[in-house]
Protein backbone atom coordinates (compact mmCIF):
# COMPACT_ATOMS: atom_id res chain seq x y z
CA UNK A 1 0.00 0.00 0.00
CA UNK A 2 3.06 2.08 0.29
CA UNK A 3 3.23 3.13 -3.12
CA UNK A 4 0.10 2.92 -3.66
CA UNK A 5 -0.64 5.90 -1.63
CA UNK A 6 2.44 7.62 -2.74
CA UNK A 7 1.16 7.37 -6.16
CA UNK A 8 -1.98 8.89 -5.50
CA UNK A 9 -0.71 11.79 -3.24
CA UNK A 10 1.48 12.66 -5.63
CA UNK A 11 -0.94 12.76 -8.89
CA UNK A 12 -3.86 14.33 -6.69
CA UNK A 13 -1.78 16.86 -5.76
CA UNK A 14 -1.38 18.54 -9.93
CA UNK A 15 -3.88 17.04 -11.69
CA UNK A 16 -6.81 18.95 -12.29
CA UNK A 17 -10.78 18.41 -13.00
CA UNK A 18 -13.06 19.21 -15.63
CA UNK A 19 -16.59 19.99 -14.66
CA UNK A 20 -19.19 22.28 -15.73
CA UNK A 21 -21.42 24.57 -13.55
CA UNK A 22 -23.82 22.17 -12.45
CA UNK A 23 -21.69 19.46 -11.74
CA UNK A 24 -22.31 17.39 -14.33
CA UNK A 25 -19.00 16.30 -16.32
CA UNK A 26 -18.04 18.07 -19.41
CA UNK A 27 -18.73 16.06 -22.29
CA UNK A 28 -16.80 17.56 -25.22
CA UNK A 29 -16.01 15.99 -28.79
CA UNK A 30 -12.36 15.76 -29.97
CA UNK A 31 -10.51 17.35 -30.79
CA UNK A 32 -9.19 17.07 -27.32
CA UNK A 33 -7.49 19.94 -25.31
CA UNK A 34 -3.55 19.01 -26.19
CA UNK A 35 -1.71 21.34 -24.01
CA UNK A 36 -3.75 19.65 -21.09
CA UNK A 37 -3.09 16.16 -22.06
CA UNK A 38 0.49 17.29 -22.22
CA UNK A 39 0.45 18.70 -18.77
CA UNK A 40 -1.42 15.55 -17.81
CA UNK A 41 1.25 13.31 -19.19
CA UNK A 42 3.63 15.42 -18.06
CA UNK A 43 2.61 15.03 -14.33
CA UNK A 44 2.06 11.06 -14.40
CA UNK A 45 5.35 10.76 -16.10
CA UNK A 46 6.95 13.23 -13.39
CA UNK A 47 5.15 11.39 -10.44
CA UNK A 48 6.36 7.59 -11.60
CA UNK A 49 9.65 8.72 -12.22
CA UNK A 50 9.67 10.31 -8.66
CA UNK A 51 8.14 6.94 -7.05
CA UNK A 52 10.80 5.15 -9.40
CA UNK A 53 13.38 7.03 -7.34
CA UNK A 54 11.39 7.31 -3.69
CA UNK A 55 11.22 3.14 -4.20
CA UNK A 56 14.83 2.38 -5.65
CA UNK A 57 16.25 3.64 -2.57
CA UNK A 58 13.93 2.59 -0.27
CA UNK A 59 12.75 -0.56 -1.13
CA UNK A 60 14.40 -1.74 -4.38
CA UNK A 61 18.11 -0.99 -4.53
CA UNK A 62 18.96 -3.82 -1.97
CA UNK A 63 19.00 -8.02 -2.44
CA UNK A 64 17.73 -7.85 -5.88
CA UNK A 65 16.95 -11.66 -6.84
CA UNK A 66 15.21 -13.20 -10.31
CA UNK A 67 12.07 -12.50 -10.76
CA UNK A 68 9.55 -14.92 -8.66
CA UNK A 69 6.34 -14.71 -7.29
CA UNK A 70 5.35 -15.16 -3.82
CA UNK A 71 2.27 -14.26 -1.79
CA UNK A 72 2.06 -12.75 1.85
CA UNK A 73 -1.18 -13.56 3.15
CA UNK A 74 -0.42 -13.59 7.00
CA UNK A 75 1.33 -10.14 7.19
CA UNK A 76 -1.07 -6.96 8.18
CA UNK A 77 -3.77 -10.03 7.68
CA UNK A 78 -4.51 -8.95 4.58
CA UNK A 79 -5.33 -5.44 5.78
CA UNK A 80 -2.70 -4.33 3.17
CA UNK A 81 -4.33 -5.90 0.23
CA UNK A 82 -7.45 -4.05 0.45
CA UNK A 83 -5.14 -1.02 1.10
CA UNK A 84 -4.17 -1.74 -2.29
CA UNK A 85 -7.46 -2.35 -3.71
CA UNK A 86 -8.70 0.84 -1.87
CA UNK A 87 -5.50 2.99 -3.30
CA UNK A 88 -5.86 1.92 -7.25
CA UNK A 89 -9.47 2.59 -6.98
CA UNK A 90 -8.09 6.23 -6.26
CA UNK A 91 -6.43 6.05 -8.69
CA UNK A 92 -8.28 5.61 -11.28
CA UNK A 93 -10.27 8.38 -10.04
CA UNK A 94 -7.43 10.60 -10.02
CA UNK A 95 -6.46 9.53 -13.28
CA UNK A 96 -10.19 9.84 -14.56
CA UNK A 97 -10.10 13.37 -13.21
CA UNK A 98 -7.14 14.64 -15.39
CA UNK A 99 -8.54 13.21 -18.35
CA UNK A 100 -11.44 14.66 -17.94
CA UNK A 101 -9.77 18.00 -17.61
CA UNK A 102 -8.52 17.09 -20.74
CA UNK A 103 -11.85 17.25 -22.66
CA UNK A 104 -11.75 13.32 -22.78
CA UNK A 105 -15.31 12.11 -22.67
CA UNK A 106 -16.04 10.82 -19.46
CA UNK A 107 -16.60 7.17 -20.59
CA UNK A 108 -13.37 6.77 -22.38
CA UNK A 109 -11.45 9.13 -19.48
CA UNK A 110 -13.00 6.68 -16.85
CA UNK A 111 -11.56 3.17 -18.58
CA UNK A 112 -8.42 4.74 -19.68
CA UNK A 113 -7.97 5.71 -15.57
CA UNK A 114 -8.39 2.48 -15.02
CA UNK A 115 -6.18 1.22 -17.50
CA UNK A 116 -3.77 3.56 -16.40
CA UNK A 117 -4.15 2.43 -12.82
CA UNK A 118 -3.86 -1.14 -13.58
CA UNK A 119 -0.66 -0.24 -15.90
CA UNK A 120 1.17 1.99 -12.70
CA UNK A 121 0.49 -1.47 -10.47
CA UNK A 122 1.77 -3.90 -12.52
CA UNK A 123 4.65 -2.12 -12.64
CA UNK A 124 5.15 -1.94 -8.70
CA UNK A 125 4.31 -5.22 -8.62
CA UNK A 126 6.60 -6.48 -11.02
CA UNK A 127 9.70 -4.25 -9.34
CA UNK A 128 8.59 -6.47 -6.39
CA UNK A 129 9.15 -9.54 -7.90
CA UNK A 130 12.54 -9.04 -8.64
CA UNK A 131 13.09 -8.49 -4.76
CA UNK A 132 14.75 -10.86 -2.38
CA UNK A 133 12.18 -9.24 0.10
CA UNK A 134 9.40 -9.63 -1.23
CA UNK A 135 8.02 -10.87 -5.14
CA UNK A 136 5.31 -10.90 -7.47
CA UNK A 137 1.47 -11.47 -5.30
CA UNK A 138 -0.65 -12.39 -6.88
CA UNK A 139 -2.97 -11.92 -4.53
CA UNK A 140 -1.95 -7.74 -4.36
CA UNK A 141 -2.28 -7.78 -8.32
CA UNK A 142 -5.24 -8.90 -7.97
CA UNK A 143 -6.83 -6.24 -5.55
CA UNK A 144 -4.94 -3.68 -7.85
CA UNK A 145 -6.83 -4.90 -10.89
CA UNK A 146 -10.24 -4.85 -8.37
CA UNK A 147 -9.71 -1.94 -6.86
CA UNK A 148 -9.26 -0.21 -10.61
CA UNK A 149 -11.75 -1.07 -12.59
CA UNK A 150 -14.00 -0.72 -9.67
CA UNK A 151 -15.06 2.73 -10.92
CA UNK A 152 -15.77 1.27 -14.32
CA UNK A 153 -18.57 -1.29 -12.83
CA UNK A 154 -19.78 1.65 -10.21
CA UNK A 155 -20.12 3.99 -14.03
CA UNK A 156 -22.36 1.12 -15.51
CA UNK A 157 -23.76 -0.80 -12.74
CA UNK A 158 -25.46 2.47 -10.94
CA UNK A 159 -26.27 0.25 -7.96
CA UNK A 160 -22.81 -0.17 -7.27
CA UNK A 161 -22.29 3.57 -6.52
CA UNK A 162 -23.86 2.77 -3.12
CA UNK A 163 -21.12 0.72 -2.21
CA UNK A 164 -17.66 2.73 -1.79
CA UNK A 165 -14.04 2.57 0.21
CA UNK A 166 -12.82 4.72 2.27
CA UNK A 167 -9.80 4.76 4.67
CA UNK A 168 -8.87 6.61 7.66
CA UNK A 169 -5.34 6.76 10.18
CA UNK A 170 -4.41 7.36 13.14
CA UNK A 171 -0.55 6.91 14.31
CA UNK A 172 -0.42 3.08 16.09
CA UNK A 173 3.71 2.23 15.27
CA UNK A 174 5.75 5.42 13.49
CA UNK A 175 9.33 4.96 13.77
CA UNK A 176 9.59 1.24 14.54
CA UNK A 177 11.09 -1.53 12.70
CA UNK A 178 9.53 -2.42 9.35
CA UNK A 179 9.59 -5.51 7.36
CA UNK A 180 12.58 -5.59 5.97
CA UNK A 181 15.66 -4.94 7.83
CA UNK A 182 16.74 -1.69 8.07
CA UNK A 183 13.48 0.05 7.21
CA UNK A 184 11.19 1.84 9.32
CA UNK A 185 7.80 2.52 9.14
CA UNK A 186 5.86 5.22 7.97
CA UNK A 187 2.57 6.61 7.84
CA UNK A 188 2.17 4.32 4.54
CA UNK A 189 2.32 1.09 5.94
CA UNK A 190 2.05 1.43 9.59
CA UNK A 191 -1.03 -0.80 9.25
CA UNK A 192 -2.23 -0.86 12.06
CA UNK A 193 -2.86 2.99 12.24
CA UNK A 194 -4.90 2.52 9.45
CA UNK A 195 -8.50 1.33 9.30
CA UNK A 196 -9.92 0.57 5.86
CA UNK A 197 -13.78 1.28 5.73
CA UNK A 198 -16.71 0.02 3.19
CA UNK A 199 -19.43 2.96 3.41
CA UNK A 200 -23.01 2.11 2.43
CA UNK A 201 -25.03 4.95 0.87
CA UNK A 202 -28.18 3.85 3.36
CA UNK A 203 -30.61 6.16 1.86
CA UNK A 204 -30.44 4.26 -1.83
CA UNK A 205 -30.31 0.69 -0.13
CA UNK A 206 -32.88 0.70 2.43
CA UNK A 207 -37.04 -0.02 1.49
CA UNK A 208 -38.63 2.54 0.66
CA UNK A 209 -41.09 3.07 4.08
CA UNK A 210 -37.43 3.05 5.75
CA UNK A 211 -35.56 4.80 3.50
CA UNK A 212 -37.88 8.33 3.80
CA UNK A 213 -37.09 9.57 6.94
CA UNK A 214 -33.63 8.72 6.57
CA UNK A 215 -31.34 11.57 5.97
CA UNK A 216 -29.68 11.03 2.49
CA UNK A 217 -26.68 12.64 3.97
CA UNK A 218 -26.26 9.58 6.44
CA UNK A 219 -24.11 6.73 5.40
CA UNK A 220 -22.80 3.50 7.56
CA UNK A 221 -19.45 1.98 7.71
CA UNK A 222 -18.19 -1.49 8.02
CA UNK A 223 -14.40 -1.00 9.17
CA UNK A 224 -11.47 -3.57 9.65
CA UNK A 225 -8.18 -2.73 10.75
CA UNK A 226 -5.12 -5.00 12.22
CA UNK A 227 -3.54 -5.47 16.00
CA UNK A 228 -0.70 -6.62 17.04
CA UNK A 229 1.03 -6.86 13.52
CA UNK A 230 4.30 -6.93 14.54
CA UNK A 231 3.99 -9.81 16.21
CA UNK A 232 3.16 -13.73 15.20
CA UNK A 233 -0.21 -12.93 17.62
CA UNK A 234 -1.55 -10.29 15.07
CA UNK A 235 -5.43 -10.23 14.70
CA UNK A 236 -8.09 -8.29 13.07
CA UNK A 237 -10.70 -6.18 14.48
CA UNK A 238 -13.76 -4.84 13.22
CA UNK A 239 -15.92 -1.44 13.79
CA UNK A 240 -19.36 -0.27 12.30
CA UNK A 241 -19.77 3.59 11.93
CA UNK A 242 -21.90 6.32 10.37
CA UNK A 243 -20.46 8.01 7.99
CA UNK A 244 -21.17 11.24 5.85
CA UNK A 245 -21.47 11.36 1.78
CA UNK A 246 -19.82 14.20 1.26
CA UNK A 247 -21.81 15.13 -2.13
CA UNK A 248 -24.70 15.42 -0.20
CA UNK A 249 -23.02 18.37 2.13
CA UNK A 250 -21.09 20.52 -0.12
CA UNK A 251 -23.45 22.45 -2.49
CA UNK A 252 -22.80 20.93 -6.05
CA UNK A 253 -22.97 24.09 -7.73
CA UNK A 254 -19.42 24.28 -9.18
CA UNK A 255 -17.15 21.64 -10.70
CA UNK A 256 -14.92 22.91 -7.98
CA UNK A 257 -16.67 21.80 -5.22
CA UNK A 258 -18.25 18.98 -6.92
CA UNK A 259 -14.72 17.59 -7.39
CA UNK A 260 -13.63 18.12 -3.39
CA UNK A 261 -16.88 16.00 -2.41
CA UNK A 262 -16.50 13.15 -4.64
CA UNK A 263 -12.24 13.43 -3.34
CA UNK A 264 -13.23 13.65 0.12
CA UNK A 265 -15.60 10.76 -0.03
CA UNK A 266 -12.56 8.64 -0.13
CA UNK A 267 -11.86 9.49 3.99
CA UNK A 268 -13.58 8.15 6.63
CA UNK A 269 -13.42 11.27 9.14
CA UNK A 270 -13.35 10.83 12.56
CA UNK A 271 -16.53 9.82 13.84
CA UNK A 272 -18.45 7.47 16.83
CA UNK A 273 -17.69 4.14 16.29
CA UNK A 274 -18.85 0.34 17.42
CA UNK A 275 -16.16 -2.09 17.61
CA UNK A 276 -17.85 -5.63 17.81
CA UNK A 277 -15.31 -8.14 17.12
CA UNK A 278 -13.66 -9.87 18.40
CA UNK A 279 -14.63 -8.08 21.71
CA UNK A 280 -17.27 -4.84 21.89
CA UNK A 281 -15.46 -1.60 22.51
CA UNK A 282 -17.25 2.08 22.23
CA UNK A 283 -15.98 4.93 20.93
CA UNK A 284 -16.72 8.30 21.00
CA UNK A 285 -14.81 9.15 18.34
CA UNK A 286 -12.86 7.28 16.20
CA UNK A 287 -9.90 7.98 14.42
Amino acid sequence: MTRCLLAVLLCAAAIGHAQDSTGAAVQLSPPLDAGRLAIVGGIVAGSVTAIQIYQANAWWKTKRAPFHVKEDLVYARNIDKIGHLYAANVLTFVFNKGLLWADVPEGPSLIWGAVGSTLFQTYVEVQDGFSAYWGFDRVDFASDVVGAWYPVLQHYVPAMRDYNFRFSYLPKTPGSQGAIPGQTHTVFDDYEGQTVWLTVTMKDVLPGAVARPWPSWLCLSLGAAVRNNLSPNRYLVWFISPDIDMTQVIPQTSGFLVTLAQALNFIHFPMPALRFAPNVVWYGIYF
